[in-house]
């Protein structure tokens, strides 16, 4: 078997930032060993690449327009020599996020913070991940290596056979189950969510925040600060993307970012411009809902914002699981 010095491994980069696909892009050819072939920007042109160009590693960001990283691992059965890996912090850190992309076909879930803080370790995990893949397929022929989710290859859908248009999480069987047992799709406030939303409002400076929780086709607000509670179609929600993306979520300008440039809520009241979410995601890594703020006017996302909306997002997800434990 050939090692990270051998030969020269074909990689195609999917991820619909520019600035992300350079620092991929760059860091691939910076060590030896690999060659970028094919770069796109969306899943489905993403596809056509790996079909077309038969690559050796497929390098794929979790957050996509209309359908999310792990909706297109399930496309890419039937590929047993080719190494997929998830770039994701949250699914780089959460085990039980990890194994269900593992189970949808990735080979290996990497963040882009290692990426920056140690290139070289970067680099070698997905030299070892190659590794494995090629002598695996060796081993088994051509056999699936991915057999055990074929089943659910193709787009998810949603009311019936009707797509929405929008990312579907990986996850999305279990986010519905636990939503049910904790009786969150709805929008009866509860005092305990409303403290945080008007304690994170008020932390960052931003008009609205909202803690939203989404069904089979619904956006339910169970809590807001600045903004009506109530209920949205799922199809017209900024945060069923966070919650598909598992990380921290930024359009920076809705009105001329092509997902959302013509949202009702954008080109209608409220007027959303600049939005940032966090998804809430319970102690067993299901992303069940989504924290977020936003503006009526384009501003910037001070830097602390993040790690302000990720510390209230956990402790939500904590709450769910207290939730949980009593209801059980």
């Amino acid at each position: 078997m050939k090692g990270f010095a051998d030969q020269i491994r074909r990689a195609v980069i999917i991820d619909d930032s520019r600035t992300s696909q350079i620092i991929l892009e760059e860091a691939i050819h910076s060590g030896p060993g690999f060659k970028v072939v094919g770069v796109a920007n969306d899943a489905s042109s993403g596809l056509d690449l790996v079909k077309t160009l038969s690559p050796d590693l497929v390098i794929i960001n979790l957050t996509m327009p209309y359908i999310d990283g792990a909706a297109l691992l399930t496309r890419m059965t039937g590929m047993p020599r080719l190494c997929k890996l998830i770039i994701s912090e949250q699914a780089a850190t959460n085990v039980f996020m990890a194994r269900k992309l593992e189970s949808l076909g990735a080979t290996l879930c990497l963040g882009k913070r290692e990426l920056s803080e140690n290139p070289q370790s970067f680099l070698k995990k997905i030299v070892k991940a190659c590794d494995e893949i090629e002598k695996a397929a060796s081993d088994r022929g051509s056999a699936d290596l991915s057999s055990d989710v074929s089943r659910r290859s193709g787009v998810r859908r949603l009311r019936g056979d009707v797509d929405l248009g929008v990312p579907i999480p990986f996850d999305e069987d279990d986010r519905l189950i636990l939503l049910e047992r904790a009786r969150l799709a709805n929008a009866v406030r509860e005092n305990q969510f409303d403290l945080i939303t008007r304690h994170v409002a008020e932390q960052t400076d931003f008009p609205v925040c909202l803690l939203t929780f989404i069904d089979r086709d619904t956006q339910w607000i169970k809590s807001s600060f600045g903004f009506a509670t109530g209920q949205t179609a799922r199809a017209d929600a900024f945060c069923t993307y966070t919650i598909a993306s598992g990380d921290f979520f930024v359009v920076r300008n809705a009105l001329t970012d092509p997902r959302f440039m013509e949202n009702p809520y954008v080109v209608g009241e409220p007027f959303l411009r600049t939005y940032a979410g966090q998804p809430v995601v319970s102690s067993e890594g299901t992303r069940v809902g989504s924290l977020c703020i936003f503006d009526t006017r384009v501003r910037a996302i001070r830097p602390q914002v993040p790690r302000q909306l990720k510390t209230f997002a956990d402790l939500i997800g904590c709450m769910i699981d207290s939730r949980l434990a009593l209801a059980a």
